[in-house]
């Protein structure tokens, strides 16, 4: 039987080389020759294999070679600038103060409850002055506005430009910017409206409407039920509380949200139902792609409401053609078209779960569906088919949906917001029944009130239990201590994960062969080896005996590891958050590998630090300081951090020097070295009479939070490692060497 490549195939190949040229930057004459290689290998063996009906060797040679030019189709097109991934010039500013900059808005604005965010594209118009011409920033105002700007409006303005804050671990504000072509951002700029219009008049109609639907929503349901309304409805997330996002987040309910891929595919099924019974032709299901494609610009069109519109026009076109579709290869063709055109879609945390739950509803749920009914019709043998179909529906539609979709997405959850959720499902199946409701209901009470707004308020009373029961049940689930755990789990490892779950899937009947006849030495010998290179890891680097610093920082945070040569862990950490502390004092599986020692870690915000605290991660340290205050620790040590306060152990010294803004600068010695992290404070702060000595100290580490002109005329190394998230430093008796992860 002869082979072609089929949908998925293609896809899949497109996709790695997108991911391959993104990741690394290939040349162009590289690409074009594996290009070339593919096509001519290709065609070369297909006129081979044309004699042959079985699917022998040369046409299989065939499909591997075009395989090959697809996979360098896919590296050809990052290769190729667009606007949203195009270098500007505007990043290279970063800290200067320009004045007069004139853009336009490419979007209407963000207005949340602390901030408003808008989003310019620069036009300026001045020959001759080193000045930006072009890119995209982002205006931040933690003020109120004295006017009102739409989408369109012409500004003028100025500020000091600055790059958008980043992370070494979890999300990165700034790689979330940059994927829409944002390289920069003015914080609190003088601006002012200039006459004109740039924009789409038909875009600019449709964010008019929506602004006038979400204030008719915000009139129809009272807070907090009107902030989720709101997102539910119409994408509009900027009214939900912090805490309330907080908690659906940690439930893993956070898609209910905003508007996403399950609620746009959700709305679209259940307006098809409607069209079907109104107008019973064969062309009805068509009616409703012009709605799709103006539902998607006026929720705001987001990646996972792309990617859902794009696969539900396909099936409708599937049934107004007669043609019933395979729902994975709608997914990977409309997966490929995505990234071909936005390449850096791939990185995008909103497509990558909206793509892994519709991956994982398509493959998971008809079987799971399936195992359920063959147990309930064990249970229950009297029971008749229609009843147990409809038995079976309902608890789909409750729970095993929910359970198919977090399959895969649990793993990108894990890695992207460094928690998993263990209430995630019964939460799911308790808001699900409410879910149609909001959607159907919502629509309702706010057609109805522009007809006449007594009755859609009337209607809204009614609906408006859906979301406030919803949000409740959320809160409840969320105050479980134990609902949602700590988890460190990097890329690298969630998408193995992934991938090793679908090969499982793909190869199940090899697998099931082989347990039937007993085959178990490959499964056995694969377990073996990955504990044996798991344990020797490990083993390795309880064997190490030097001391080690690892420096971690970001924009505002700063996190010191150091291990002495007895292999304990001392954790020095400022500006973290709840997840970032847990991070710093993580065990692993064998407690005699890693385990902290001490801790002195602050965590700005009140809520972050209770929840740490909460969470049993400092639980067993000997010392541990929590923003500057002994929590756990030996009572016959202090009550608190002062200048010169200093813990000796294992040959290394840790003291703590001076505080100023936040921000705590520490000194760490052994032997016969002795460095230095300011952690941001100046000298005139660290080196005084009453302080320290600088000429004591041998090396200078100077993080991102460090101005570097403050430090030039100071004697011993410097070493700036502010361009490097990660860094570590290898101590011995009178060296010290650098090692950049």
């Amino acid at each position: 039987m002869t082979q072609t490549i089929g949908a998925v195939q293609a896809a899949s190949m497109l996709l790695a080389g997108l991911f391959t040229g993104l990741k690394f930057h290939l040349p162009f004459l590289p690409v074009c020759a594996l290009f070339c290689t593919g096509l001519a290998g290709g065609i070369f063996f297909y006129l081979r294999g044309k004699d042959y009906v079985l699917d022998q060797r040369p046409k299989r040679l065939s499909r591997l070679f075009v395989c090959l030019a697809i996979f360098s189709l896919g590296m050809a097109r990052t290769l190729i600038p667009s606007g949203e991934n195009a270098v500007t010039d505007i990043k290279n500013l970063a800290g200067s103060r320009l004045e007069g900059l004139t853009g336009h808005l490419i979007a209407p604005p963000v207005i949340t409850r602390s901030r408003t965010t808008l989003r310019i594209e620069l036009d300026n118009e001045r020959p001759g002055i080193d000045f930006p011409t072009s890119g995209k920033l982002l205006l931040v105002f933690y003020r109120e506005l004295d006017g009102k700007f739409q989408y369109g409006d012409r500004l003028s303005f100025s500020g000091t430009v600055v790059l958008p804050p980043d992370s070494s671990t979890g999300f990165s504000y700034r790689d979330y910017l940059e994927r829409d072509g944002i390289t920069a951002m003015i914080n609190n700029p003088a601006v002012e409206k200039l006459p004109g219009f740039t924009g789409s008049s038909l875009r600019a109609g449709i964010f008019r409407l929506r602004s006038v639907l979400v204030n008719r929503v915000y009139r129809l349901f009272p807070d907090p039920a009107g902030s989720l309304m709101a997102g539910i409805l119409l994408g509009d997330e900027s009214r939900i509380s912090s805490d309330i996002d907080r908690d659906f987040q940690k439930t893993g309910t956070s898609h209910i949200i905003a508007i996403s891929g399950a609620n746009f595919t959700l709305l679209t099924w259940i307006l098809l139902r409607i069209i079907r019974r109104l107008v019973p032709q064969w062309w009805s299901p068509a009616l409703l792609i012009p709605f799709i494609a103006f539902y998607t610009v006026l929720v705001g069109g987001s990646s996972a409401v792309v990617r859902a519109a794009i696969m539900c026009s396909l099936s409708i076109l599937g049934m107004v053609l007669g043609r019933t579709g395979n729902g994975i290869n709608n997914l990977a063709l409309t997966a490929a078209v995505m990234c071909l055109r936005k390449p850096v879609l791939l990185f995008d945390l909103g497509f990558q779960l909206s793509a892994a739950a519709t991956l994982g509803i398509l493959m998971f749920s008809d079987p799971l569906c399936g195992i359920v009914r063959n147990i309930l019709s064990k249970l229950f043998p009297k029971i008749d088919e229609g009843t147990l179909t409809a038995a079976v529906n309902i608890l789909n539609d409750l729970c095993l949906m929910s359970v198919s979709a977090q399959i895969f997405t649990l793993w990108i959850s894990a890695k992207a917001f460094g928690q998993i959720s263990l209430i995630s499902l019964p939460a799911n199946f308790l808001i699900a029944p409410f879910q149609p409701m909001i959607m159907l209901g919502g629509f309702a009470a706010l057609g109805l009130s522009f007809l006449f707004y007594p009755i859609g308020a009337g209607a809204a009373w009614i609906i408006w239990a859906a979301p406030a029961l919803t949000i409740s049940i959320v809160q409840r689930c969320a105050d479980i201590r134990w609902g949602a755990v700590y988890s460190d789990l990097q890329p690298v490892h969630a998408w193995l994960i992934i991938g090793t779950i679908i090969l499982i899937w793909i190869e199940r009947q090899k697998i099931r062969f082989s347990i039937q006849k007993r085959q178990y030495q490959p499964y056995a010998a694969l377990l073996l080896l990955f504990a044996a290179v798991l344990i020797w890891g490990n083993v390795s680097d309880r064997l190490n005996r030097r001391s080690e610093i690892e420096f971690r920082q970001t924009a505002s945070s700063m996190l010191l590891t150091v291990r002495s040569p007895e292999n304990r862990y001392f954790i020095i950490g400022d500006g973290l958050t709840n997840y970032g502390g847990q991070d710093a004092l993580k065990r692993t599986f064998l407690p005699l590998v890693r385990l902290p020692a001490a801790a002195w870690i602050d965590i700005p915000e009140a809520w972050m630090r209770r929840e740490f605290l909460t969470s049993g991660a400092a639980d067993g340290l000997s010392v541990f300081f929590l923003n500057g205050r002994s929590v756990n620790s030996d009572p016959a040590g202090p009550e608190s951090l002062d200048s010169g306060y200093t813990f000796c152990a294992d040959g290394i010294r840790l003291r703590f020097l001076t505080a100023y803004l936040g921000k705590r600068a520490w000194s760490i010695e052994n032997t016969r070295m002795r460095l230095l992290i300011p952690n941001g404070i100046p000298p005139e702060r660290i080196f005084s009479p009453a302080k320290t000595n600088g000429d004591a100290y041998d090396a200078v580490i100077l993080g991102r939070r460090d101005r570097k002109d403050l430090w030039a005329g100071f004697g011993p190394k410097l070493l700036d490692v502010s361009d490097r998230p990660d860094t570590a430093f290898i101590l011995s008796e009178d060296s010290l060497s650098i090692r950049t992860k």
